[in-house]
């Protein structure tokens, strides 16, 4: 499902949406204001967090950061770190408002895509 979300963000983005990152390079910090969602087109991405829990990894293909968009002040509860080359596609809050009264299923597809990533994080697989 997490596929039908990036379509979605596909569909309201273009060629200026897009976002190369090199290996390593940090795209944000844990505490910094969340203020886009991004698609990961590209690479893998590791969010990590301070308190020392285990990191999660996000692979082509899922959306992530949708916290950032649905709640006022948001602040990032991990950094993310590019593991390799990674190409991502980033979604405003006034885009992404605009995709979820178009395309009210993409809604779904988030939390469909969010369950997935905390069954994978619980049973500790990335």
């Amino acid at each position: 499902m997490s596929l039908d979300a990036l379509r979605t963000v596909q569909a309201f983005t273009d060629a200026s949406s897009v976002r190369d990152l090199q290996a390593g390079a940090t795209l944000f910090r844990e505490g910094d204001p969340g203020e886009r969602l991004y698609g990961l087109l590209e690479g893998v991405i590791e969010l990590r967090e301070a308190r020392g829990s285990a990191a999660e990894r996000i692979t082509a293909g899922h959306v992530f950061g949708a916290a950032a968009l649905v709640t006022g002040g948001h602040r990032r509860q991990a950094t993310a770190v590019a593991l390799e080359p990674c190409r991502l596609l980033e979604l405003d809050r006034e885009t992404f408002l605009f995709a979820v009264q178009e395309t009210p299923m993409f809604a779904l597809a988030l939390i469909a895509g969010l369950e997935e990533r905390l069954e994978q994080v619980k049973g500790g697989g990335a």
